[in-house]
């Protein structure tokens, strides 16, 4: 719907208008400035989810909006896990900030979680002087949000100074806070008409389907640090937060609150199951009110090619496994022709494995010399190989891949 002819359009019971502006006041958020909104688990990302923040803040800047930093506090990874690259014994090695005190429980909600210190492990190694501003500038972030309510905020805080250099994010709300929505109490009150649409929209998705009872909200349990579906006539007490389920967040996301909203590859996968499911439960004019999405990441490698020794890229395990299972060096030709032949009766697929098998095996004894030459190279290349997929691995923490240091934040 374009223009202001969303304005009139009645949801339970309310005109969207009037849905949108009270949920906006009720997060704190401006009615009157285009809103941008992305958002992720809390924790220190990496830079495909950094570039989200980075895209909402020049479409913010472009539109004389805000950026709204969403965090789905109620999921259960572990926030406080930060890896960091590190030389052990002069190999580059992947290790991990560690909390104080250790042995923390880390399947709660992050929303149920207290604010951690973190220290470097014990364990003997050397950060190189290249990526040691970056990793300083993470410790101060995550010491410098330690009052904030909770462990998923806190990390949220460490995020938003860490990526300011590149993104001003104007406003931070939890996913929790959006369950506490008038909106969202009425979605809950109507939900019973929208299930069947849900439950169709997921089919195809990795998302399980809701039960008979089930809403699509989590209750997150202080007494016993658990996250838990909630279910028809349960009702809100103060031993509970709610959570929305991920298409519930971007629905109320997108239908009352932001302008556009930014997802990453998952997300903009997924968020076509939330406008089906809108559009089956409440109409095409509820749909058409659905704030666009746009997808965004990037991929960006730390500075970790100086540490990976003289690498044999044709020495891999991978290679070794192909030339084992299929050494006809003939690009597959010959072993296609006899998995072919496994057809037929049960006795004669279990033949012509066997035929396949046995030519496997001379042929395997006919190129034994390069075989064993092949393994000895994977073997003396498995510290250079492992180096290599440590450096090119695009998951490390953002400030290793977008050069911080202290002075930044």
């Amino acid at each position: 719907m374009s223009g202001e002819s969303w304005q009139s359009l009645r949801i339970f019971g309310r005109e969207l208008a009037s849905w949108r502006a009270e949920s906006r006041s009720a997060l704190g958020l401006p009615t009157d400035r285009f809103l941008v909104m992305t958002g992720h688990q809390a924790g220190i990302w990496h830079a495909g989810i950094a570039e989200k923040f980075i895209v909402g803040a020049q479409l913010a800047a472009e539109h004389g909006g805000i950026l709204v930093h969403v965090v789905v506090d109620h999921d259960l990874n572990d926030a406080s896990l930060v890896a960091f690259p590190a030389l052990t014994a002069g190999k580059l090695a992947r290790l991990t900030l560690e909390r104080s005190p250790r042995g923390t429980r880390t399947n709660i909600p992050n929303a149920l979680r207290k604010p951690i210190r973190t220290m470097r492990p014990e364990r003997a190694h050397e950060v190189p002087e290249t990526l040691e501003p970056a990793l300083a500038a993470i410790e101060h972030a995550i010491a410098e949000g330690r009052d904030r309510e909770n462990l998923a905020m806190q990390m949220a805080s460490a995020a938003n100074a860490l990526i300011l250099p590149h993104a001003r994010i104007d406003h931070t709300v939890a996913a929790t806070a959006f369950a506490a929505l008038p909106f969202a109490v009425a979605m809950r009150k109507h939900f019973a008409s929208m299930r069947d649409a849900y439950n169709a929209a997921v089919t195809n998705e990795r998302i399980a389907p809701l039960g008979p009872t089930e809403l699509p909200f989590w209750k997150l349990d202080r007494a016993t640090l658990s996250r838990a579906p909630m279910l028809e006539g349960e009702t809100e007490h103060d031993a509970l937060t709610l959570a929305p389920r991920a298409l519930t967040l971007t629905l109320i996301a997108r239908l009352v609150l932001c302008d556009i909203f930014i997802h990453g590859t998952g997300g903009g996968r997924y968020d076509h199951a939330m406008e089906q499911w809108l559009g089956e439960a409440l109409g095409a004019d509820a749909r058409s009110a659905l704030a666009p999405m746009m997808v965004a990441t990037a991929t960006k490698y730390a500075p970790l090619t100086p540490f990976v020794p003289a690498f044999d890229a044709s020495a891999t395990p991978e290679a070794l496994r192909v030339l084992e299972q299929d050494p006809f060096g003939d690009d597959g030709r010959t072993k296609a022709a006899l998995r072919a032949k496994i057809t037929g009766t049960h006795a004669e697929k279990r033949a012509a494995f066997i035929t396949m098998r046995r030519q496997i095996v001379e042929a395997r004894a006919t190129r034994a010399h390069e075989i064993s030459e092949l393994r000895a190279r994977v073997s003396a290349n498995r510290d250079a190989n492992a180096a290599h997929t440590l450096a090119m691995d695009r998951t490390w923490p953002f400030p290793f891949s977008m050069g911080f240091s202290m002075e930044a934040i």
